[in-house]
């Protein structure tokens, strides 16, 4: 009992800090993004009207997203210091990973923030800057689902990085490498063969695999991984 009521090491302490953060930032953030939903409308001015009716929850969905990815990131960040950042892979797939969470923050950006502030300013305008807003809204659109991939892409590759070390290893450490090997599989794949608008079913197929692995990380993390050699 008394060695049960002992504080944990301060590495552990933060292994563990860094299993829940992940955790939680998957479960919160599935929840907001299920609330997200677009304003309708058929004409320019309807559709910009109605993005601009969401900006309030678009910013609460928004910015719960932006504020997962910087959980993600410590997270993973831990993760890849108790795998050896001595190891070029391990190091090498932080480096990807956090350059795949900054461009998730500029596609939520530009997505909670930036889109429907174009369209708030736009309701009082005059009909050639309501035709301007809607076009710029548009290419908006084109340029955070580039910026969503490309962050898709290089955290399933640094998924892929740390995978590849946990499956040299034994117990649960190696199943959840293989479920990291999957899901970064699984998204590369889908996102090979998604058009340049994705689809709700790839969309949704991208965060299931996602969701996966960041369980599954979160879960070793909160038990504890050994540090790597």
């Amino acid at each position: 009992m008394h060695a049960a009521s002992l504080p944990l090491p301060r590495t552990a302490s933060a292994t563990r800090s860094a299993g829940v953060a992940i955790a939680a930032a998957t479960v919160v953030s599935t929840v907001f993004v299920a609330l997200d939903h677009s304003g309708g409308g058929s004409t320019p001015a309807e559709i910009l009207a109605g993005i601009a009716r969401l900006a309030t929850l678009k910013a609460w969905v928004h910015g719960v997203a932006m504020a997962s990815v910087c959980a993600y990131a410590y997270g993973h960040a831990v993760l890849a210091r108790r795998l050896g950042l001595q190891r070029g892979v391990v190091l090498g797939g932080l480096a990807v990973y956090l350059f795949g969470c900054m461009a998730m923050l500029l596609a939520t950006l530009f997505d909670g923030f930036v889109t429907p502030h174009v369209a708030i300013d736009a309701g009082t305008a005059v009909a050639t800057r309501v035709a301007f807003a809607f076009d710029l809204v548009h290419y908006l659109g084109v340029i955070l689902n580039d910026l969503a991939k490309l962050g898709w892409v290089l955290q399933a590759v640094g998924t892929l990085a740390w995978s590849l070390v946990l499956l040299q290893r034994a117990g649960a450490s190696r199943a959840v490498g293989g479920i990291g090997l999957l899901s970064s599989a699984l998204v590369l794949a889908l996102l090979a063969t998604s058009a340049t608008s994705m689809s709700m079913a790839s969309l949704l197929a991208v965060l299931c695999a996602q969701l996966l692995w960041n369980l599954a990380v979160g879960g070793l993390l909160w038990r504890g991984v050994e540090a790597g050699e």
